[in-house]
């Protein structure tokens, strides 16, 4: 069952078989079998084959969706609790952060953690900020920390810090920045309409350290955390209509909701100190 849950909700976001058995490593009628043992075991029908290519949930698979990564997630943490009888008790979080939050702020974070909670056992996954608020909506993750400004139903959104963006690097026409669903490629499209820039060449990068490396490089410019610039480059102030927020994104329910508000705290805690220093 779990198994043809995680398949389903795999063909839900991509609303193809062949893309859920390239993503799954196991073949299209592999997939398309596990989804027909789900039907079958539900009593109903998931997914109307519209074409050869098209696939269109139906309204079961709405709800089920909705239910199938609790599901997991509840399957998970009892597996975990189960691993843990014999050790000390410890908690077990996942974060996912965006890789601003990767590059400047995650560090300071985990050793505030490791002091303050030393019983918590904590991984973390790096991803782009809708990324990050898909993998807390699909239950993947139990907390996130993102600087795009991201609503959706059923998940909190808590400012805990804040963040200024700086225009950086050599004015040669050329401009770098990161894809869509990410904060930095968010601002920088901001940008674009507010100051009416058109760049001779726009390079979409998937990862900050690179954008960062070649705006050390001289390749283009690009906006940057005033936290994180390379030396001796250009900069130009954008003000504070470009000071963003770092938000914590939390499921409104959770299996460790007391867990979750000391780690709030703590976070919080860590970056006002960290914009201080």
């Amino acid at each position: 069952m779990f198994k043809f849950l995680e398949t389903f909700m795999i063909v839900y976001k991509t609303r193809s078989f062949s893309l859920a058995a390239q993503q799954l490593f196991i073949t299209q009628p592999t997939v398309s079998n596990q989804i027909k043992q789900l039907e079958l075991q539900l009593h109903t029908e998931l997914f109307e084959r519209k074409s050869r290519r098209e696939i269109v949930p139906t309204e079961a698979a709405n709800l089920l969706y909705k239910q199938a990564g609790k599901i997991l997630k509840n399957w998970q943490d009892v597996n975990d609790k189960i691993t843990r009888l014999g050790d000390k008790g410890n908690e077990k979080v996942i974060f996912g952060i965006s890789q601003t939050v990767s590059r400047i702020l995650f560090a300071k974070i985990a050793n505030s953690l490791i002091t303050a909670i030393p019983n918590l056992d904590f991984d973390v996954v790096v991803s782009n900020s809708e990324g990050v608020l898909n993998q807390l909506e699909t239950y993947k993750i139990d907390i996130g920390i993102i600087e795009k400004p991201l609503v959706t139903e059923n998940i909190s959104r808590i400012s805990v810090g804040k963040d200024q963006l700086v225009k950086a690097g050599v004015d040669n026409g050329n401009w770098i920045t990161r894809e869509p669903g990410s904060g930095i490629g968010y601002y920088t499209e901001q940008y674009f309409r507010e100051a009416d820039v058109r760049p001779n060449k726009l390079i979409h990068v998937n990862n900050s350290g690179l954008i960062r490396r070649m705006v050390e490089n001289g390749v283009g410019q690009a906006l940057l955390s005033d936290k994180d610039l390379p030396a001796g480059i250009p900069i130009e102030s954008l003000g504070e209509h470009f000071s963003r927020d770092f938000y914590l994104l939390l499921r409104e329910e959770s299996s460790h909701e007391k867990m979750l508000s000391q780690l709030q705290q703590i976070i919080k805690e860590t970056m006002a100190a960290s914009s201080q220093s």
